[in-house]
């Protein structure tokens, strides 16, 4: 009697056991960067069963995504992407700016890069931040201003352009050098700029004693100083006034630069005892036409000239017109006497 009970009940297990398998889910829908909820996971779907999918770390979903397991198979109950979670923006830095050097537009693992603007300097350790789950690494970078050193305190020096009150010398002002007394000149430029690197263009320039020579013909000796002829040609600039084929000791022309150039040094020579003195330079320009920058890949990020002339040392800032910055060189470089090294974008 206990025999067919057994088998009855071995037969009826099997036949449940059927059913079961013939109602579950298989396998799991795929749904990009997303995994099933902890609550939700089993190892067997059955009929009436709900898989909740969470997204990866770093994305987000809304709605979320469910699936129920029906006797056909899972069901969609709410469609979700997973898509980068997005960070706030940035904060910017004063006297600065940022740009993306990896990952998508300001989503989860973006970095961006910090830059000061010209004529400042960053002091911050570090000078990129990186989008986390709920913020930005690092703090926002501080950029501060470049100053030039004064010039030292020496005896018989006159320097004017000075900042009141001990204030920092910041760049491009121009401090102009003389000397105290008779019988001094100044041995160097008398004419310094604080550049944009914080660097003076020229050395400190002192004060000598005149020589002897013209020291005698001020004394009225019987040597008295020569005349000098036409002043020398200045290389991409020109003479002011009137030119004359003869000038005393003494007499002096001022330089004047072509348009967009750069003077470097004292505008002025001066008829030394026969020879002209001074040192006069003009620096080149840069040129940038929208044909060069196609070839970067590259556009202005302020303005839409097709063409730009840019003066010594002043910088230039550009926006990559496809793809991203590749190589070391900056996305803001600087004019050095007509050399400008562009950026290139890939």
């Amino acid at each position: 009697m206990q025999l067919p009970l057994i088998l009855l009940f071995l037969q009826l297990w099997g036949n449940v056991e059927v059913s079961l398998s013939q109602n579950a889910c298989p396998n799991l829908p795929v749904v990009p960067h997303a995994h099933v909820s902890a609550v939700t996971k089993k190892a067997v779907y059955q009929q009436g069963n709900i898989a909740h999918f969470v997204c990866e770390t770093g994305y987000t979903s809304f709605p979320p995504t469910k699936y129920a397991c029906t006797e056909n198979g899972w069901s969609l109950i709410s469609r979700g992407r997973c898509h980068l979670k997005p960070c706030v923006l940035p904060d910017d830095t004063p006297n600065g700016y940022y740009q993306i050097i990896s990952g998508e537009e300001f989503v989860f693992g973006t970095t961006v890069q910090y830059f000061c603007n010209e004529g400042y300097h960053m002091v911050s350790k570090d000078d990129t931040r990186t989008c986390t789950l709920d913020k930005w690494t690092n703090h926002v970078p501080i950029c501060e201003p470049l100053s030039c050193d004064p010039p030292p305190a020496v005896g018989g020096v006159i320097v004017k352009g000075l900042p009141d009150n001990d204030d920092p010398i910041l760049p491009d002002r121009l401090l102009k050098f003389s000397c105290e007394g008779p019988g001094k000149y100044v041995n160097g430029s008398s004419v310094l700029r604080c550049g944009q690197d914080g660097q003076w263009n020229h050395p400190f320039p002192t004060c000598e004693n005149e020589t002897k020579q013209e020291e005698g013909c001020r004394l009225n000796c019987d040597s008295a100083p020569s005349d000098c002829g036409t002043p020398p040609h200045l290389a991409d600039g020109d003479t002011k006034g009137t030119l004359k084929s003869q000038y005393t000791h003494g007499e002096r022309v001022e330089y004047v630069c072509q348009n967009y150039y750069t003077m470097e040094g004292d505008p002025f020579q001066t008829c030394n005892n026969g020879e002209w003195t001074g040192q006069t330079r003009c620096l080149k320009p840069c040129t940038v036409d929208r044909e060069l920058m196609n070839r970067h890949n590259i556009a202005f990020r302020y303005g839409y000239q097709d063409k730009l002339y840019i003066a010594h040392l002043d910088w230039i800032e550009f926006i990559c017109t496809k793809g991203r910055r590749t190589g070391t060189l900056l996305m803001r470089p600087q004019c050095i006497d007509g050399v400008v090294n562009l950026p290139t974008c890939q």
